[in-house]
């Protein structure tokens, strides 16, 4: 099978660009071929939506991972993502929360729920700092994201604190661009981006991931933590909460979110005293439906139209 991988830039480290090179990478150690547009195939992948019009003697599927919802941009910002979704012959959602959204905004299509995967093999810790810090630290704690509100860092450093419970040997690493609540606190690192291999390194060596992120998606960084037997504590909005399962704590949203339009950079005010006296080392991570051989038998069905 000939697969052209359309709107995805192979060298980028964006959630879905890092998710369609694990997916090229399987498909292409599979015996099937990843080619240009310009190239032979059979069916194109596309990832939101498209860069060109495809041939219309194309199968075209596409790998949907969420909307615009802030009113100023759903009609703007969704208008390919729209036009795709009503013409392709495929969607797939990486989670039921974005099924769940395009189907109440823009109706039902033909399609399936894939979530991310990823090689579970848990690595070795070799950096230096690392090893530094986890010898010194009693728990280690770890958020990552492209920062802005929606993300919640606040929130996360609010729930550290509770669950540090008072040890003042503990620390928290902030991975991820542009952290929007700074503290000059000699437990918290910031770290700006870091390559993926060190990233799999921190979420090996950490005690729990905090991802209190609202309305998220699939988080691929989410989806890392588990592959490294990190639990994770989310909020009970979005799509993290389907990752997560019983690998971890999913803390209740107050206010009820209906698919309505909304400004998610705004988001609701959240309660973080159900985190009080939870005990990490009991949460037990399951990443069996993370599994990249498991995804990738999904995916291959589909683009081969079985």
């Amino acid at each position: 099978m000939k697969v052209h991988f359309d709107n995805v830039n192979f060298s980028s480290r964006s959630g879905p660009n890092t998710f369609a090179s694990r997916l090229a990478t399987i498909l292409t150690e599979r015996g099937h071929e990843i080619v240009n547009y310009n190239e032979e195939h059979e069916v194109v992948l596309v990832f939101i939506e498209p860069t060109r019009r495809w041939a219309q003697d194309k199968r075209v599927i596409q790998r949907l991972d969420g909307i615009w919802f802030k009113p100023s941009q759903f009609d703007t910002h969704n208008r390919l993502i729209r036009w795709t979704y009503d013409n392709c012959d495929s969607v797939i959602w990486q989670s039921t929360f974005d099924h769940d959204m395009t189907k109440h905004h823009w109706g039902e299509r033909p399609g399936t729920v894939i979530r991310n995967g990823i090689d579970a093999e848990k690595v070795k810790v070799s950096n230096r700092r690392l090893k530094d810090i986890r010898s010194k630290s009693s728990k280690v704690f770890v958020c990552s994201a492209n920062w802005h509100r929606q993300k919640r860092l606040k929130e996360n450093i609010e729930a550290y604190d509770i669950l540090r419970a008072g040890d003042e040997n503990t620390c928290l690493i902030v991975m991820g661009s542009l952290p929007d609540h700074i503290t000059k606190r000699s437990d918290i690192f910031y770290t700006n981006n870091v390559k993926h291999s060190l990233c799999l390194e921190i979420f090996s060596m950490a005690d729990c991931m905090l991802h209190l992120a609202w309305l998220d998606h699939c988080p691929n960084v989410v989806v890392e933590a588990l592959s490294q037997d990190c639990p994770v504590i989310c909020s009970s909005s979005g799509g993290t909460k389907e990752l997560v399962g019983t690998g971890g704590f999913i803390v209740p949203e107050k206010t009820k979110y209906a698919f309505e339009l909304t400004d998610y950079d705004d988001p609701y005010p959240l309660d973080l005293s159900c985190l009080t006296g939870i005990n990490i080392q009991d949460l037990v991570v399951c990443k069996d439906h993370i599994d990249l051989q498991k995804t990738a038998d999904q995916y291959e069905k589909i683009l081969s139209n079985l």
